[in-house]
């Protein structure tokens, strides 16, 4: 049954510092933060809450395991340690037992925090005794008859500066704004189990059960995901629409001379992929795709079918990388699978030679060069092309939404083709991408065998690099990666430059090393990949400037130091760099000493799994959408909840109610439907 609620002023347009605690000048910083009005504060969501039903007693606390604890502050004291260092200590007693609690640099709370008080607390326990470290707290003051101990309170992130108090209070009476009107049918809100509009602001800001939380979230979540799959299927019409403005590139023979060029068979993925490809060529509206594939999963030669096909029929095709390295090796290989068709690659980056650089700008404007590859080099102003047709853009999510856009505009309604490496979920990949086109790569290339992946650790680190040594031994290669380049007095990690003296001088001192990152020269970098490629070089050290695109067959063996600093989807992109042939390779994961938490458990799925979506999947599920993709969760963007708590099921249903609507929506609300 819905509650009531009393229509008073504010209402939802009224400038936020109609509430009370807002002035002129927290109203101006709120401003700058997306939120203006009192209907902007109403969806300012709380972050986390802290719950009775969550609390526990001290006495059953487990180390390690996140509680919430309620109980008198019986200690409170400020140690300075010099150098502007200080740590508050205070102790919390709930009659069952005490707890400690320290706060680096927080010196106002041994003032604002006095013995006596009562404190919600809410962390992970650790140590022993029991010790928290930055605990969230509330202060507990009983307001109307009715004690905060027994409430459920929302605590919101930093907004503005506003005490946590202040933010209840306004929200308080910012409840009394909602709008009548409720955008959802009937029959949406029974088959999802979704409370009303106005039920679902009085669950998530004040509410009475775990329940109304988790309904109210999906509640919003539904909408939030309905209005960008409306402007996804708005956008898509558009293009439709604009199905005459585009030339028709039709599939010509040059297409099939270059697969039977191959050395290989096309997968039945790729072989679908590239019809997807075709489709859009020759169907007179601009090509908008993303083919998400496997590392090693054969996008690149998808991608290269499409290129031949427009320049063979005089259109210009740009494929932008993120990387030198990479656009160099791109170059290099499109040139040689081109080279017997007749057509000719050009190299368009940075640190070209004058000469060479104006002579692929005079080629590109009066259209006398077909294919380009480059890097950021090719969205520069100075860049002209006569009829640019295709753009290919590889690692699509290490370029901006500028980035790609400023390619696309070079030429008229150009085709537009994404390459990822990155595997995501299809859901997410709906979530993010909805607007475009998608095509998924799955299958790898016939003979490869899965990478043996190990994480080694102490003692054991030692046979890894005995392996690694009999390997090179046989003739192949290997890759010793670090996380940073040299020593430095923020990290304790190790760095490539200092192992590759250490080891040319003992344990690999047989055999000829390279060193490889992302201070050396382009030049430099070049000639240390033509050498390992030559087999002039035995093993690589290096850093993460191999994780894309580096493609050397010869290397079987890579050994990953500091394994845990990485995260999974940047692992498994490293390790990538071996596996590229019939030969078997192996992946060490090196940590000096043992790990636990979600640093294990990542390691752990990378033992398991070489499957890129069974690792995107297990990534989603450990780190969230939010901080797989490396998004700020802080804004107030279209996807402020779909990147905190995904919902797949919420996704489809989205995406389906959004693309059969008659009607997408054009003052920011939701098409009405019938119930």
């Amino acid at each position: 049954m819905a509650r009531s609620h009393r229509p008073i002023e504010p209402a939802a347009g009224d400038p936020v510092d109609a509430l009370p605690g807002i002035g002129p000048a927290r109203a101006a910083d709120l401003a700058a933060l997306g939120i203006a009005n009192v209907g902007d504060f109403l969806h300012y969501f709380p972050a986390d809450y802290l719950s009775p039903g969550r609390r526990i007693r001290v006495a059953d606390a487990v180390a390690e395991e996140p509680a919430v604890f309620a109980g008198e502050l019986v200690s409170i004291r400020l140690i300075r340690r010099g150098w502007g260092r200080s740590i508050v200590e205070g102790v919390l007693d709930d009659g069952t037992g005490r707890i400690r609690m320290s706060w680096f640099r927080a010196a106002y709370l041994a003032k604002s925090l006095k013995p006596g008080m009562k404190l919600v607390i809410k962390g992970k326990p650790t140590g022993k005794p029991l010790r928290m470290l930055h605990p969230a707290f509330e202060t507990l003051v009983p307001e109307e008859g009715e004690s905060d101990f027994e409430r459920i309170l929302p605590r919101y992130r930093s907004l503005g500066g506003l005490p946590q108090k202040t933010i209840r209070k306004a929200m308080a009476v910012a409840l009394h704004a909602i709008p009548e009107t409720e955008p959802l049918s009937d029959r949406i809100r029974n088959a999802l189990d979704l409370p009303g509009r106005a039920d679902a602001y009085h669950f998530v800001h004040r509410p009475e059960s775990e329940d109304e939380i988790i309904r109210a979230r999906r509640r919003f979540l539904f909408e939030e995901l309905f209005r960008t799959q409306c402007r996804f299927a708005e956008t898509h019409r558009a293009r439709l629409a604009s199905r005459s403005k585009k030339r028709v590139f039709e599939k010509t023979a040059v297409v099939e001379q270059l697969i039977a060029s191959l050395p290989f068979t096309l997968t039945r993925d790729q072989a679908a992929v590239l019809e997807q490809i075709q489709k859009d060529l020759r169907s007179g509206c601009p090509m908008e795709r993303l083919v998400l594939g496997d590392v090693g999963s054969g996008k690149t030669v998808v991608a290269a079918a499409a290129i031949a096909q427009v320049a063979e029929q005089g259109g210009q095709a740009a494929l932008l990388v993120p990387t030198e390295i990479l656009a160099r090796q791109h170059a290099r290989s499109l040139a040689e699978l081109f080279a017997p068709l007749g057509l000719s690659v050009r190299l368009l980056v940075s640190d070209l030679p004058a000469p060479e650089k104006r002579e692929a700008l005079d080629g590109l404007a009066d259209g006398s060069i077909s294919i380009v590859v480059g890097t950021h080099a090719l969205i520069q102003s100075a860049v002209k092309f006569d009829s640019l047709a295709l753009c290919v853009i590889d690692e699509q999510h290490r370029f901006g939404v500028r980035q790609r856009a400023a390619l696309t505009a070079k030429g008229k309604n150009a085709h537009f083709l994404l390459l990822s490496a990155t595997p995501i979920p299809r859901t997410l990949a709906l979530t993010l991408h909805g607007d475009l086109d998608l095509s998924v790569i799955r299958t790898m290339p016939p003979g490869r065998i899965p990478v043996a992946t190990k994480h080694v650790a102490g003692e054991a680190r030692k046979k890894a690099y005995h392996h690694m040594r009999d390997r090179l031994r046989e003739g192949e290669q290997a890759f010793i990666l670090f996380p940073l380049v040299e020593e430095s007095e923020k990290a304790d990690w190790k760095a490539a430059v200092e192992a590759e003296k250490k080891l040319a001088k003992t344990f690999l001192r047989e055999f000829s090393l390279g060193l490889l990152h992302g201070r050396l020269s382009s030049r430099e970098r070049e000639e240390t990949l033509r050498r390992f490629r030559a087999g002039e070089l035995h093993a690589l050290i290096c850093t993460t400037v191999v994780e894309v695109g580096v493609d050397l067959p010869r290397a079987t063996v890579m050994i990953i130091e500091d394994a845990d600093r990485f995260g999974l989807s940047q692992l498994h992109q490293i390790r990538g760099r071996v596996g590229r042939s019939r030969l078997a390779s192996y992946c060490y994961l090196s940590t000096h000493g043992s790990v636990g938490g979600t640093a294990r458990e990542r390691l752990g799925v990378l033992e398991r799994e070489n499957d890129g979506f069974a690792i995107a999947e297990a990534d989603l599920a450990i780190r969230g959408p939010g901080d797989l993709l490396g998004l700020d969760q802080s804004g107030h963007g279209p996807l402020r909840l779909a990147l905190q708590e995904f919902d797949p099921e919420l996704v489809e249903w989205a995406r389906k109610e959004a693309w059969e609507s008659s009607q997408a929506p054009s003052d920011g609300g939701l098409p009405l439907r019938a119930g």
